[in-house]
């Protein structure tokens, strides 16, 4: 799973919860090779990521999200409005909605460990595809 398709999946989900069936042809059309029962698996062991199994057909949904995920949402949504240009943690920091108090390194942290972000060269953030 590349991050690419980990957000195609999480940006679905965020807007309904969508039966695992549809979940994976999501990811198979993103470029998935997963078989339903890995991607099944996966998705149970993602935080904030429910799987109903007791229900016929299989429904996942986003739980609740945390304060950490809703900063990643928010840094991936301020470097993509810059339309592929690499974005200063400054910047980052400075376009955020103001309900987020951060520092420019821990910005550079999150988008380390985010897939589909990329920190490049000293300080400079890129969604990476």
């Amino acid at each position: 799973m590349n991050g690419a398709i980990y957000e195609q999946l999480t940006e679905a989900l965020k807007q309904q919860p969508l039966p695992l069936a549809r979940v994976h042809a999501i990811a198979c059309d993103a470029g998935s090779r997963w078989l339903e029962d890995q991607l099944h698996l996966f998705l149970m062991c993602m935080d904030g990521v429910e799987v109903d199994a007791g229900v016929e057909p299989t429904m996942v949904r986003v739980g609740q999200r945390t304060e950490r995920e809703e900063l990643i949402d928010a840094i991936r949504q301020v470097v993509r409005s810059r339309a592929g240009r690499l974005v200063l943690a400054a910047e980052v920091r400075r376009l955020l909605p103001s309900k987020f108090v951060t520092t420019e390194d821990q910005i550079k942290r999150l988008a380390k460990e985010t897939p589909g972000l990329e920190v490049y060269g000293p300080g400079l953030i890129r969604v990476v595809d």
